[in-house]
């Protein structure tokens, strides 16, 4: 069923005021973040066909997924090292990266697995930089454009 365009519209003016309101109400690192994410998840609507790695079944999708968003936000973790160390070649197949991503993510990321992981921290860093190149090996065949 198609909506008369007064009420479509009535409905987008909704929209826009709540999202004005949850805007106010945050703090403006967290607007900045918000805002990262989302054009993050456009860019890779565009590029990809859909909004999330994961949803489009590629491997390594929610690894990386949930290091594009924790880049975002500035935090630290196993998975946004991991995009930070593959970052060069996931910006070749056209994956949208910040501009800044961790320095020397290679050690950071192998220090974390330490303290996680402990004597099993360099398979696990292996087996991470081998799901990086899977992932980004799907993404060349994956891309609309």
């Amino acid at each position: 069923m198609k909506l008369p365009a007064s009420v479509r519209e009535r409905f987008r003016a909704y929209g826009r005021a709540g999202g004005q309101a949850r805007a106010e109400a945050m703090t403006p690192e967290t607007r900045k973040t918000v805002a990262r994410q989302a054009a993050m998840r456009r860019w890779i609507r565009v590029r990809f066909g859909d909004s999330s790695f994961e949803a489009l079944g590629l491997p390594g999708g929610a690894t990386v997924d949930a290091g594009l968003a924790a880049l975002a936000a500035g935090e630290e973790t196993v998975e946004s090292l991991l995009v930070s160390l593959a970052a060069p070649r996931l910006r070749r197949e056209g994956v949208p990266l910040p501009r800044d991503v961790f320095a020397d993510a290679d050690t950071r990321l192998y220090r974390l697995l330490e303290l996680s992981a402990g004597d099993l921290a360099h398979a696990r860093y292996l087996a991470y930089l081998r799901q990086a190149a899977s992932f980004a090996d799907a993404c060349a065949g994956a891309r609309l454009n």
